[in-house]
């Protein structure tokens, strides 16, 4: 092993207060503000690491991708995360089917490696597309196919832990590399082999404690194992040795419906057979929510799901394994068929599905209920911390109907969901952690639920381990004679207790340190939006994120700033986590004036994935507009909220002067005097300065020939021709009226073409979005005030306002109820907007359909905020009926961002997160095929980033659906 100084080291630790701020939790409701965080890329960091916290009397927690509900994850030392440089495969042996990883691996990404030799790492949580495998190891994750494969502890082949003094220690079945370590457990062993064999090991689930069962003789003394859900409290892992399993050859999945969860709950230990490799159950409470988070079409596939009264109460998700996939539907059918007419628990409703789509359609509304849940079906929050109790499965209905019942009798609420084929519950819990009284009922339940659960021969954790939730806990479930046996394990890896205290030996109590206790609101402030959604406060509103990490997936288009960066600060958890820091007032004392809190802001993009791809919706644009209204509150801002943020006013101003835009385009084409103006204009001189066009639309509309003009090339029909569909408002938003004026006419045509009378209102209208996204709340409110007042003729709830700027859309929709909430014009509005191509969708079956057919392929940049809006279904329809071949770049945001890729310290981000894939797909397209990018922001990132001159690239510029309609009227 190599070596690292410690002065090196001592240089790279982070120990700014957002670095800090970001790691004050995990998936927990626990809070504990460590020393400084290390990020290693070898395991000679990792001693160096080892070496500082010694010298400083820091305690070592190890933390992968920080998604532990039970607080394992933090602590008030030294924070070793391996996820972000420490996680290489290092070897994958097809033959002995293991792989050798470094234990920052994220679990998806060792299963993809897997993958071509047609195998696969067995467990599989929730949080596969994140939690990292060392991470899963050391809590004994498991997941829904842990009836086939068991749990982390039964995938361990061998492990490389570094102990509290530096030193490695190899761990696998027969013992360990150091002979005084494996004198010290056996004779614990040997001492205890008759409480070993009777209080732990007795059911899969039994994960609570330490698994010190591995050790006996009939299970080969095996010390990796053992060392399996340890918390991080007895070593290190640098390095594991995991076993991987054959993918199967064919699944299919049969989703049961029951009356209830209970029903669902009896039912589950009758599924665990041959072939069957899933018994994963939910409950009716679940789907509200979901309903309430993504739409009241949300869940409709799920059996039982739609009616009223809603049949189904309770569900399992039964997947089935086969050599082919007749044998895996057959067994689905069978299942189904067994329990459509068992006497005792029968079904109200099944499907069967063996498209991998529709499957992967079914499991996200089961995987997304980790996060979810923490906002009950009336809004309310929930909470972990009774995350993951378990009993042997044929306990399973009696527990939950207990602690149903436990919750009535404290007063409180909560939705379950779990792995019922193994008898493990997830449920988060309605706890009023900001109150006394709200804790005294929460110190109550925990103990009161311990008690309910051993009743039942149970385990206080079933797969997240013990953390500082329940740790304390451990002697309502065993006998002082095998806490003893647990102390004695810690002893002989850990004796000084330097790693991970107050977990599982000497614990801290379940109510110490709980991050949303009386103390959270000491910087609160009044917002500007209402946040309806969260009682009218920031700091409800940043408790939504319960730190599930789906930010930090490589899934999706959240949160791009990580996706590149890999740090925490920079998603979407680290952000919120810094925001709840700010509002305590601890680290932060300054409050909004901090600017460690403004520069972890910063690289937020304002892209909005997170208020649709979090599974509580976090909403960090709208956040951070809110910190920078308080923050430059009084202060000079920086000169690109002026130049940028200002810009709707100072184009309109512009187009009031006849000639003046193309002067402006003239002197800005000649490169220094772009420069210059950018640089006093304070963005980034190394981008390209946009360019006006010559005259506003609004203009543009005025003129004597403009209906003659928006005639279609080659029709034969104009809209006089046409029978009327009645008045639609063509929303001259600021980008295109001022900015691509070519846009807004051809959209003007194409609904004349349908047959619609177009009205294009006069004077300034604006959405306020660059205002808003430079948070200039205040002056945000008066443009959209009016912008009210200008366009109340038409604010009836009936007329289309056909907006053609995805940001402006979302502005006016979400936005604008928001900030002026007392305006009921602005709700109206909101539900008037539409886009483009919602309306033309809506005619795709009319006889007089007046576009041509274009049998081109044609790539899609949505725009982040209409992915967000899931705005894209009108335009996918009509593109379909034109006979485009579409298909979408997957990873959401093209990196400009309006405002943001232009101001300083933006633009080499910008640029990496186009090339992620925007870039490189555009570069490999056809000659035939086009890009559509509906924002103007996507469109100009396009343009700068095809500048290059590569081939083809002037015919791989993006255009509006509006362009690419305008273009079939002339193929008609």
């Amino acid at each position: 092993m190599t070596t690292a100084s410690n002065e090196d080291i001592r240089a790279r630790l982070r120990t700014d207060r957002a670095a800090l701020g970001a790691y004050v939790s995990d998936a927990s409701i626990f809070r504990r503000v460590p020393r400084a965080v290390l990020e290693p890329r070898t395991r000679a960091e990792i001693r160096a690491g080892v070496r500082i916290a010694q010298e400083e009397g820091w305690p070592i927690t190890v933390r992968g991708g920080g998604t532990s509900v039970a607080g394992n994850g933090i602590g008030e030392g030294l924070i070793i995360d391996t996820s972000r440089h420490f996680n290489r495969i290092l070897e994958i042996d097809p033959e002995a089917r293991t792989a050798r990883i470094e234990p920052g691996v994220v679990c998806d990404a060792l299963r993809e490696a897997a993958a071509p030799h047609g195998l696969t790492y067995g467990p599989d949580p929730s949080t596969h597309s994140r939690c990292t495998v060392g991470g899963m190891i050391a809590n004994n994750a498991c997941g829904s196919h842990s009836l086939a494969w068991g749990t982390a502890a039964d995938n361990v082949v061998e492990l490389t832990v570094m102990r509290a003094d530096g030193e490695l220690v190899t761990l696998k079945r027969g013992g360990t590399s150091d002979p005084e370590l494996d004198r010290a457990l056996l004779r614990l062993r040997d001492e205890n082999l008759a409480l070993l064999r009777t209080t732990l090991g007795r059911f899969p689930r039994q994960v609570s404690g330490y698994g010190l069962h591995h050790l006996l003789p009939e299970n080969g003394f095996d010390t990796a194992k053992a060392f399996a859900g340890s918390e991080g409290t007895l070593g290190i892992i640098v390095e594991a040795v995991v076993q991987l399993v054959p993918v199967p050859e064919a699944t299919a999945l049969a989703v049961l419906a029951f009356p209830t969860v209970f029903d669902a709950a009896a039912a589950a230990p009758l599924t665990r057979r041959t072939g069957v490799v899933t018994s994963e159950g939910m409950g009716g409470d679940l789907l509200d929510v979901l309903r309430i988070s993504q739409g009241h079409d949300a869940g409709d596939i799920l059996p039982g799901g739609v009616g009223d009264p809603r049949p189904a109460g309770g569900w399992l998700y039964c997947e089935t394994t086969g050599e082919t996939a007749e044998d895996a539907r057959m067994r689905a059918e069978e299942l189904v068929a067994e329990f459509d007419s068992h006497p005792q628990h029968r079904t109200v409703d099944a499907v069967i599905v063996s498209d991998p789509a529709e499957m992967r359609k079914l499991w996200r509304i089961r995987e997304s209920a980790a996060g979810l849940v923490t906002r009950l079906p009336d809004g309310g929050e929930a909470w972990p911390n009774w995350e993951d109790s378990a009993v042997p499965p044929e306990q399973l209905a009696d527990y939950l109907r207990d602690l149903y019942a436990l919750l009535d009798e404290h007063g409180l609420r909560g939705i379950p969901f779990g792995h019922f084929g193994e008898g493990c519950v997830h449920i988060r819990i309605s706890f009023e952690l900001g109150t006394e009284d709200g804790l005294d009922v929460f110190r109550a339940f925990m103990s009161d639920a311990a008690a309910t659960v051993a009743a039942h021969g149970g385990s206080l954790s079933g797969e997240h381990g013990d953390g500082r939730a329940r740790s304390a806990l451990l002697p309502h479930m065993y006998p002082p004679e095998t806490l003893a046996a647990f102390a004695a394990f810690k002893t002989a890896f850990d004796p000084d207790c330097a790693l991970n205290p107050g977990v599982l030996v000497d614990p801290d109590a379940v109510d110490v340190g709980i991050r949303p206790a009386p103390g959270q609101r000491s910087k609160e402030f009044v917002p500007v939006h209402a946040l309806s959604r969260d009682r009218g406060s920031l700091v409800n509103a940043v408790n939504r994120c319960v730190g599930v990490g789906a930010c930090r997936s490589d899934e999706g288009a959240m949160c791009p700033s990580f996706q590149i960066t890999r740090d925490e600060v920079h998603s979407t958890r680290g952000r919120a986590r810094i925001l709840s820091e700010m509002f305590r007032g601890d680290l932060h004392p300054e409050g909004t004036g901090s600017e460690d809190v403004k520069d972890a802001l910063d690289l937020c993009l304002s892209c909005r994935a997170c208020a649709s791809e979090c599974p509580v919706k976090v909403d960090m644009a709208t956040y951070k507009s809110e910190f920078l209204h308080q923050h430059y509150a009084g202060r000079r801002r920086p000169m690109a909220h002026y130049s940028m943020g200002w810009l709707p006013l100072t184009s309109r101003v512009l187009h009031l002067i006849p000639g003046a835009a193309r002067a402006v385009n003239a002197l800005l084409s000649i490169r220094p005097v772009e420069k210059a103006v950018m640089r006093l204009g304070g963005v980034d001189a190394s981008r390209s300065m946009i360019r006006f066009s010559p005259r506003s639309f609004q203009s543009l509309s005025k003129s004597r020939r403009f209906r003659a003009e928006q005639r279609p090339t080659g029709s034969t029909s104009t809209s006089e021709q046409r029978v009327s569909r009645g008045t639609v408002v063509l929303w001259p938003d600021s980008f295109t009226n001022h900015l691509d004026a070519n846009v807004a006419t051809d959209a003007h045509a194409v609904l004349n073409a349908l047959g619609y009378d177009v009205i294009v209102p006069r004077g300034f209208l604006c959405c306020g979005l660059t205002w808003h996204s430079t948070g200039q709340l205040a002056r945000t409110q008066q443009v959209l005030a009016r912008t009210l007042k200008s366009l109340d003729a038409w604010i009836d709830g009936r007329t289309p306002v056909v907006v053609l700027e995805p940001s402006c859309a979302s502005m006016l929709t979400e936005e604008a109820p928001e900030l002026l909430a007392a305006d009921p014009r602005s709700h109206r509005l909101a539900e008037q907007v539409v886009t483009l191509g919602d309306v033309v969708a809506g005619h795709v079956d009319d006889a007089d359909w007046p576009f041509g057919e274009l049998p081109i392929p044609a790539l899609s940049q949505v725009h982040c905020h209409e992915r967000s809006r899931r705005g894209h279904g009108g335009t996918g329809t009509t593109l379909a009926r034109l006979g485009v071949e579409e298909s979408q770049i997957e990873t959401g945001c093209c990196g400009l961002a309006g405002n943001w890729g232009f101001e300083p310290g933006h633009a080499d981000l910008s640029r990496s997160l186009a090339e992620r894939e925007l870039l490189p797909r555009i570069r490999e397209l056809d000659g035939e095929a086009v890009v559509l990018a509906d924002g103007y922001s996507c469109r100009t990132q396009i343009r700068e980033g095809l500048a290059d001159g590569a081939r083809g690239a002037d015919q791989k510029q993006g255009l509006h659906l509006a362009q690419l309609l305008r273009r079939a009227l002339g193929t008609s």
